[in-house]
């Protein structure tokens, strides 16, 4: 049984994963009862058994001008559960967590030879939409490009 978790400023909501045949029978994507103003800073996590395998970590930020906008700041998988679709429903339940708290954008950071993660968030709708040199300091290549996804009315006015 995979238990799929979020934490959210402390409190901890848990979704069940019913696997078989690595196939999901059965998700109840994170209906999150908790305000979406505690995702200042928020953690998703995915398990199995008591090892966390994934998880994504995002924050709500302010744009110039007011609007907010959500921040990956990280999403990772163990190896030996990739290709499983446990990124997949991390990113999922933070997109539509997006969309019903009319959060207009979601961004990230990716280095610009990451081409696996290029094409992953590509499937979800995220474009590149700016390339910044020298972003990173300890790694090659420095540079990286900022993949945005715009949600709903912002995604018709693009």
């Amino acid at each position: 049984m995979m238990h799929f978790g979020v934490l959210l400023s402390g409190f901890l909501i848990w979704v069940l994963l019913i696997w078989q045949d690595r196939m999901y029978l059965c998700c109840c994507c994170c209906l999150l009862i908790v305000s979406f103003l505690f995702l200042l800073t928020s953690v998703y996590s995915a398990y199995y058994s008591d090892i966390c395998v994934g998880a994504i970590a995002c924050r709500l930020e302010k744009k110039e001008g007011g609007a907010v906008c959500v921040y990956i700041m990280t999403l990772g998988v163990l190896a030996p559960y990739r290709g499983l679709g446990i990124g997949s429903k991390l990113l999922n339940c933070v997109l539509d967590l997006c969309e019903k708290q009319d959060v207009p954008e979601i961004y990230l950071h990716v280095q610009t030879n990451n081409d696996d993660a290029i094409s992953f968030y590509k499937k979800f709708g995220f474009e590149i939409t700016k390339t910044i040199e020298k972003y990173y300091k300890n790694i090659m290549p420095p540079d990286c490009y900022v993949l945005t996804k715009f949600i709903g009315q912002a995604a018709t006015k693009k």
